[in-house]
């Protein structure tokens, strides 16, 4: 399984997620690689690896025009049992230029996975916050998306984006990818942090997962040791939310694999409910730009 980590704004618990998800699948058994796709490189500092120190990164893997470039596999860092890390740097942040116009532009990280010579059961990669041939790429690649939100209309907008860009994928390349919303830093104490999330859970219903992450200060203060949560407390209320949720998308991909899921229509019901939803708000809406084949990238 594929899965992409993605929110175009930024500080929803993406990375978090992505760090301590990958732990908590590899601490069940299986094989898990994190793929560090976002040139802040926060998951691999999360991992306690010093981006400078790298000789190598994903985007030695990706970038165009190198005669004998890198695999995935020639590039990996081992964090754990049954967990690898590809990790990223600041140099990542040129690929988005590099890529403008290189052919297949918008398969070159499906191609280095399908490249894999070491068999993973979870690839999980960690997008940038932001839309663009990076998380187009992140995108392509993975066959589902999960969504951080912290209940704010802009993360909320951040839905509608990437189930747009899904609906793209579909029609356009005719790759299905299955999307849905994690409700992170979701404060359990307050009235209104309740009221909210029974009205999304309400409105977006199977779109969203059943386990939410709760506010936990043990949650920031692992990014200061470069620990997964389950390392640092793992009687901490993170440890256990993000164990509930490897356990729920366990189940899920079980139940899948016995009935046919039609990911456009999921993501096409997203989509809607995720606007209706941002729309029915009292806050005042931002102007919105729809996503299209030419304000994304001209994909052919």
């Amino acid at each position: 399984m594929r899965i992409a980590v993605a929110n175009q704004k930024g500080g929803c618990g993406k990375t978090t997620t992505a760090i301590n998800l990958s732990f908590s699948l590899a601490s069940k058994g299986k094989q898990v690689l994190l793929i560090d796709f976002d040139p802040q490189a926060h998951a691999t500092m999360g991992l306690a690896v010093n981006p400078p120190d790298l000789d190598r990164s994903i985007h030695d893997v990706l970038k165009p025009g190198a005669d004998f470039p890198p695999g995935i596999d020639d590039i990996v860092v081992p964090i754990r049992d049954n967990l690898d890390l590809a990790p990223s740097n600041a140099t990542l942040s040129a690929l988005e230029q590099e890529l403008a116009g290189a052919d297949g532009r918008e398969s070159r990280l499906l191609r280095a996975m399908e490249s894999l010579k070491k068999a993973y059961d979870v690839v999980i990669v960690d997008c940038p916050p932001s839309i663009g041939h990076l998380s187009f790429n992140a995108l392509r690649a993975c066959e589902e998306v999960i969504i951080p939100i912290d209940l704010s209309l802009f993360s909320l907008r951040g839905v509608s984006k990437l189930t747009e860009i899904a609906i793209l994928l579909k029609e356009n390349l005719g790759h299905q990818i299955k999307a849905r919303a994690l409700i992170t830093m979701f404060d359990f104490r307050t009235r209104y942090s309740r009221r909210v999330l029974e009205k999304v859970r309400e409105k977006f219903g199977e779109n969203v997962f059943d386990t939410a992450i709760r506010y936990n200060i043990r949650l920031r203060e692992t990014v200061d040791y470069g620990l997964p949560i389950g390392e640092y407390d793992k009687h901490s209320l993170g440890h256990k939310d993000y164990e509930k949720l490897a356990e729920e998308l366990l189940t899920s991909w079980s139940h899948e694999a016995t009935r046919d899921v039609d990911a456009l229509h999921a993501a096409r019901n997203l989509l809607e409910l995720s606007e209706e939803y941002t729309s029915s708000s009292e806050e005042p809406a931002a102007e919105k730009s729809p996503v299209t084949e030419e304000t994304l990238i001209p994909y052919a």
